[in-house]
């Protein structure tokens, strides 16, 4: 009998170092998304079901963006927040691949523009949500 203890060994090192931790923008709460990127890519915990989060407050062309590596837990916690208070709105968007909160929060530019803008992620959660 031979050992195939070293091949195994070599096998799933492999599988190991194929693993990679994910990559998101984040920053402190802050009115501009440019400097928040600017900050660059952090790498998140490797942990199960890590997601880059990004939390968008505004009214009007006001704004203030905050974002980070979240639990998706967390993000779909905090996603049942999301609405409009006192005409300030809520906007919670999370995402699972390397630097996917890059764009996630562009600056808003009137009521129609972000109607129009959380409909298509409303769109896109449905479809991917369908896909899984």
């Amino acid at each position: 009998m031979t050992c195939h203890l070293p091949g195994l060994l070599l096998v799933a090192l492999l599988f190991v170092s194929g693993v990679h931790s994910l990559r998101c923008y984040e920053c402190d709460p802050i009115m501009n998304n440019t400097e928040c990127n600017e900050r660059g890519l952090i790498t998140c915990p490797n942990m199960p079901g890590t997601t880059c989060g990004t939390i968008l407050v505004y009214k009007g062309s006001t704004y203030v963006i905050a974002k980070s590596c979240l639990p998706k837990t967390y993000c779909d916690t905090i996603k049942v927040f999301d609405a409009t208070y006192s005409g300030a709105t809520l906007s919670t968007t999370c995402c699972q691949s390397d630097g996917c909160n890059v764009n996630a929060a562009p600056r808003p530019v009137g009521a129609a523009h972000v109607t129009l803008a959380l409909l298509g992620v409303a769109i896109s959660v449905v479809v991917s949500r369908a896909l899984v």
